[in-house]
C-alpha cells in the first residue's frame, strides 16, 4: 500500500504517489511518501525519477539491516527499529527512511505505531510537513522513542515478580523464563545500542536535509535512546545476577535435602546393626528375660538417640 501527502501554502492534501515524486522534483510542496509492504519492483519504478542510490533501494526493501544513517548529499538513509515485549522477547520491526529537501519516504513491511500516529497528527497539524520533512522524521522518531520507555517498564516489573518468586517457595520460579528474558534483553541491546549511534549521529553531522535549529529536539530523543540504553545494560546485569543466585538457592535447597536424608541414614544405620544381629539364628540370653522385646526396643532407642546426639553434638545437624 502506498499513501502520499503533500503539504504548500494552500495546506495539506493526500495525492497521488505519482504526482508526490513530481511535486517533491519541482520542489513546489513538501511530501511524505509511505510505503507499506510494497513489492521491490513497483517501489524502484516509484522513486526512479528521484534518482535514489541503487544500494538505498537494496537495502529499503531488505529487512536485515542494521540501524544506521548514510550521508548522500542532497538526502539521507535511515533505518531505525521500533520495538514490542511480547511476554518474555521483543518483537523488532525495521524503518527504513530517505529524508530529502523536499521529501520523505519511509517503508516498513507491516503497519508501525510511530508512523500511524504520524498520519493521525499530520491531518491537525499540517506544519509538521509544511516547515520541513525533517520536522517529520523528527515526530516520527520521538514518537518511535517513547515506545521504548514502557517496554523498559514492563522489563522491571517482570524483574520484580521473579525476585519475589525466587524468594517464595510457594511459588516455583522457572529456570526458563530467565534465560529467555535474557535473551530477549540481549537482542534489543543489539538494536539499542547502534540505534543510539545513529540519533547522536544526527545531531552532530552536517546533513543539508536536517535544519540547524531542529538538532537540539534530535538531542531530546537521543537522550531518551540513552537512558533506555543504560536501563537496560542495568537490567541485563539484574538478570545475570538473579540467575547466578537462583542456581545458588537451588544447589543450597538441594544440599538441605541430601544433609536431612543423610541424617536419617546415619540415624538408621547403627538400628540396621542392632536389627542385623538380635535376627540371626542363635538363641542369646536376651531372649530369657521377661518382656524380651521391651529390652531390645529400648536398645533401638537408645542407639538411635545416642548416634543423633553424636551428630548434634558435633555440630553436624
Amino acid at each position: 500500500m502506498i499513501r502520499a501527502w503533500a503539504c504548500d501554502g494552500s495546506g495539506l492534501r493526500e495525492v497521488d504517489a505519482a504526482e508526490a515524486v513530481r511535486v517533491a522534483l519541482a520542489g513546489t510542496a513538501n511530501v511524505w511518501i509511505d510505503l507499506e509492504g510494497e513489492p521491490e519492483a513497483s517501489a524502484r519504478e516509484l522513486l526512479a525519477p528521484l534518482h535514489i542510490h541503487p544500494l538505498v533501494l537494496d537495502d529499503m526493501v531488505t529487512e536485515v539491516n542494521r540501524p544506521k544513517v548514510d550521508n548522500y548529499g542532497d538526502y539521507i538513509y535511515l533505518v531505525m527499529h521500533s520495538a514490542r515485549w511480547d511476554e518474555d522477547r521483543p518483537t523488532m520491526r525495521e524503518l527504513d527512511m530517505v529524508l530529502g529537501m523536499h521529501f520523505l519516504i519511509t517503508y516498513h513491511d507491516a503497519s508501525t505505531r510511530s508512523v500511524m500516529a504520524a498520519r493521525e497528527t499530520l491531518a491537525r497539524r499540517p506544519e509538521l510537513l509544511l516547515a520541513s520533512p525533517a520536522r517529520l522524521l523528527h515526530f516520527i522518531l520521538d514518537v518511535l522513542m517513547d515506545h521504548y520507555l514502557p517496554i523498559m517498564d514492563r522489563i522491571a516489573e517482570e524483574i520484580d515478580d521473579l525476585e519475589e518468586r525466587l524468594f517464595d517457595d510457594r511459588q516455583a520460579l522457572e529456570h526458563e523464563r530467565i534465560i529467555h528474558m535474557k535473551r530477549g534483553m540481549s537482542a534489543l541491546r543489539r538494536i539499542v545500542g547502534p540505534q543510539r549511534d545513529t540519533l547522536l549521529a544526527l545531531t552532530r553531522d552536517e546533513f543539508r536535509p536536517i535544519p540547524a535549529d531542529l538538532r537540539p529536539y534530535l538531542r531530546d530523543v537521543y537522550d531518551r535512546l540513552a537512558r533506555v540504553n543504560d536501563l537496560l545494560d542495568s537490567f541485563r546485569d539484574e538478570v545475570s545476577t538473579l540467575l547466578e543466585l537462583h542456581v545458588s538457592l537451588v544447589s543450597n535447597r538441594l544440599n538441605e535435602i541430601i544433609k536431612r536424608l543423610t541424617v536419617i541414614a546415619t540415624v538408621g544405620l547403627p538400628l540396621t546393626l542392632v536389627t542385623s544381629y538380635y535376627g540371626m539364628n542363635f538363641s542369646f540370653a536376651e531372649y530369657r528375660f521377661p518382656h524380651a522385646w521391651i529390652y531390645v526396643l529400648g536398645v533401638l532407642v537408645a542407639t538411635a538417640g545416642g548416634t543423633y546426639w553424636y551428630l548434634k553434638h558435633n555440630r553436624w545437624v
